[in-house]
């Protein structure tokens, strides 16, 4: 017979449900009507997607280009042939996955299982590449990797007498493996930290070692993490924006979806094609999640249990094995991390033209930090996040408590619903809500997002960084023992007095960890900031403002200065939260901002 819920806890389960159908599902799914009712209605000839620009059946271009100069080094240009904007984007997340899985499963094995002088900092500094510096750092990769005077180019031009440089999508997939291989070797590392130390014992008397070890026990337990991990650099890759603007990249889908919807004065005016591309990336970032997800739990892993467990052994290589771990990470290391330190030095250089910036400076940051424009757009992101993190706080709590506690026959959707946000592309519920709420009744009101896009910045970062709140919520409630609550019920005490009195005290450090992350990310949002953000500049947050300095310097200029300017003062803010979280409050979390 099922269990009969008393009020507060169905509101409870009524809410979370109501506030996700309300600003998730009911987005996507008007997302997917629209384009079929007008497919329908107009006849649609939906071969047309099958064409130029969207594929090519004839790549254009070339994957590499070689010019043979007669003074100075030759050149050689690496790049990839264009097939259309569906074609490069699914090559273009696909080799950065293949690659940033490669790199972040390798970087994760080498730190969990040697030890070595210098590894914990080695860990740390791996970890750069994920605070989010938008856009400013695909340009620093392009002054490094993508000019024929870059860094690279003179390198190579000086050693070997050919300039070798990325332009086109390879520049791309070399700029977005640079952003992401980081998440595969967070989540990596956290499942092979987790293995069972006796299992590899065992593995070892049995005659296992080295390689096949690895190959056979640690790579096949850590497969949940290393998925895990490909999964969201594949979602992330299909939905960055930064690569292919530095690199001049028309033709791929995030490109393609933001410039429809800012150059659209209404909603009718966006077309067809550009609502199915929206299509094409929700569908694949939920077919990823819903594969994982299935495919994770239909498998068992042998990890750590509580209490027990002796300490996990690291191994001590040979003096050629050390040697060679510090030959393969730090050039990688250094590599990774130098999009990060380039943002500082393009904020605070003169110029950046040739090889090396040129000059010192505070200037940029003086103009910033008296713009006008730049300081609204600090205010409203500030207040946006703010309102945010109050709604993510309601979310957090009620999801959370449903889930864990209340154990319903809808605890797996709603916990479904609360975490698969974090892995949608913003673009496509940004399209969601124009669609949604771009109407003849709304017009002109305070729910048109075409005059007040505020509201709609709110609920979309909300809906899109809640799951931080949520999880941190989760990690408290696992913590607390349930019989804390049931004492005070027994004693007469309502459920909501002792959600209120006791439940949200003893899980305060937890939520309030969250609840910084889902502020710090709201901050530095990018998909929904720039496409809703950009609706209405009175009311455009921060991220908008640094889009249109990249966008307006293309290729590189004064502009992209004052971007890493402010992009600067996002890192710091960044790096704050994450340390007062990481060391005051005790708590461990990857910061992933997208």
């Amino acid at each position: 017979m099922p269990r009969r819920l008393d009020p507060s806890a169905l509101i409870f389960t009524a809410f979370p449900l109501a506030f996700f159908t309300l600003l998730l599902i009911a987005p996507l799914a008007l997302l997917l009507y629209k384009p079929l009712v007008t497919l329908v209605s107009i006849d649609y000839p939906l071969g047309g997607l099958l064409d130029y620009p969207f594929v090519s059946k004839r790549p254009l271009g070339s994957h590499f280009k070689y010019i043979d100069l007669p003074t100075g080094p030759d050149k050689l240009i690496i790049s990839l042939k264009d097939y259309g904007v569906i074609v490069n984007t699914v090559i273009v997340a696909t080799l950065v996955t293949l690659f940033s899985t490669i790199v972040g499963t390798a970087a994760a094995l080498l730190t969990s299982s040697y030890y070595f002088p210098g590894r914990d900092v080695v860990r740390i500094v791996m970890m750069l590449p994920l605070l989010y510096t938008p856009f400013v750092n695909a340009f620093v990769v392009y002054n490094l990797f993508g000019k024929d005077n870059g860094v690279l180019a003179s390198i190579t031009g000086s050693l070997f007498g050919v300039s070798v440089y990325f332009q086109g999508l390879a520049g791309v997939i070399l700029t977005q493996t640079l952003m992401f291989w980081p998440i595969v070797y967070v989540n990596a590392f956290a499942s092979m930290v987790q293995i069972d130390p006796s299992l590899k014992e065992q593995a070892e008397n049995l005659g296992a070692r080295g390689l096949r070890l690895h190959r056979t026990v640690t790579l096949p337990l850590a497969m949940p993490g290393i998925t895990a991990g490909a999964a969201l650099v594949f979602i992330f890759s299909m939905e960055d924006l930064a690569a292919p603007i530095a690199f001049r990249v028309d033709n791929v889908i995030s490109r393609w979806i933001v410039n429809e919807i800012l150059a659209s004065p209404s909603v009718e005016e966006i077309s067809v094609d550009t609502l199915i591309l929206a299509l094409i990336l929700v569908s694949t970032a939920s077919l990823w999640f819903v594969t994982v997800k299935r495919y994770l739990s239909l498998r068992q892993y042998a990890m750590l249990q509580k209490g027990g467990v002796r300490e996990r052994r690291l191994e001590e290589p040979g003096p050629l094995a050390k040697a060679l771990i510090y030959l393969i990470l730090i050039p990688w290391i250094l590599v990774s991390i130098s999009p990060q330190l380039g943002v500082v030095v393009y904020a605070f250089s003169e110029s950046w033209i040739g090889t090396v910036p040129q000059g010192l400076t505070l200037d940029h940051m003086r103009e910033v930090l008296s713009d006008g424009r730049v300081v609204n757009a600090f205010r409203n992101s500030v207040t946006y996040a703010l309102l945010a993190s109050i709604i993510s706080i309601v979310i957090a709590v009620t999801t959370s408590y449903s889930v864990e506690r209340l154990r319903t026959r809808l605890s797996e959707p709603l916990d479904v619903l609360a975490t698969i946000p974090i892995a949608l592309p913003g673009l496509a519920l940004a399209l969601g809500f124009l669609i949604m709420f771009s109407t003849d009744f709304t017009k002109g009101t305070i729910l048109d997002p075409y005059e007040f896009p505020a509201l709609f910045l709110v609920l979309a970062y909300s809906v899109r960084k809640s799951p931080f709140a949520t999880r941190a919520a989760f990690a408290g409630l696992k913590h607390l023992h349930k019989s804390l609550e049931e004492a005070a019920m027994n004693l007469g005490a309502r459920r909501l007095r002792v959600i209120r009195d006791i439940t949200v005290p003893l899980i305060g450090i937890n939520l309030l960890g969250g609840v910084l992350l889902t502020f710090v990310y709201s901050v530095t949002e990018v998909s929904t900031s720039i496409t809703i953000g950009g609706l209405n500049e009175d009311y455009s947050p921060i991220t908008y403002i640094i889009y249109d300095y990249v966008t307006g310097g293309y290729g590189g200029g004064a502009f992209v200065h004052l971007a890493a300017s402010i992009v600067v003062i996002l890192m710091a803010i960044q790096v704050a939260a994450i340390t007062f979280v990481n060391v005051a409050l005790k708590q461990r979390y990857a910061f992933i901002g997208v």
